[in-house]
């Protein structure tokens, strides 16, 4: 299961919102200087930056065991097998049609200019059938609430105190 650090937003009668800053793994790595994740990562001030890091749980209430409310910091899990498919599909199968239609092309002696637009035309094929796979939300690959390490209400009194 990975596992990371969010805080809770907006609650819900459907579920909550769930706000996570990806800046741990980011802390110990050596290839910070050079990676453009952490570049993104601290890029945190533009809204379109902060949307990509919210969730949105449904049913989170009955995932906890008492009601969330915003502030609150929860601790949400995602299962291992649920990323590594995710990533094959973002990653790995739109490159396989295009490399097929390559090496079709090349071997038909069909001119190269004709060969790299059927393999655009290949992985942006690709693309739409991820996004139509992925568009309702799987519920193996959601992020699920595993506990709540700080109510709302002990980060308020730290601060006030």
């Amino acid at each position: 299961m990975v596992e990371e650090s969010g805080q809770v937003v907006e609650v819900s009668a459907r579920g909550a919102v769930v706000s996570v800053v990806q800046t741990r793994a980011c802390q110990s790595c050596k290839a910070r200087q050079g990676c453009g994740q952490a570049v993104l990562s601290e890029w945190g001030g533009s809204e379109r930056q902060d949307a990509k890091n919210h969730f949105f749980i449904e049913d989170a209430g009955a995932q906890t065991e008492r009601a969330l409310r915003p502030g609150d910091v929860v601790r949400l899990g995602v299962p291992e097998d649920a990323l590594s498919r995710a990533a094959i599909w973002m990653y790995l199968w739109p490159l396989l049609p295009a490399f097929l239609m390559l090496w079709a092309g090349s071997h038909l002696s069909i001119p190269e200019p004709v060969q790299l637009l059927m393999a655009v035309l290949a992985g942006a094929s690709a693309v739409a059938v991820t996004r139509w796979r992925f568009a309702s939300p799987n519920e193996a690959g959601q992020p699920r609430i595993l506990s709540i390490e700080t109510p709302a209400i002990e980060i308020i009194a730290r601060e006030v105190g």
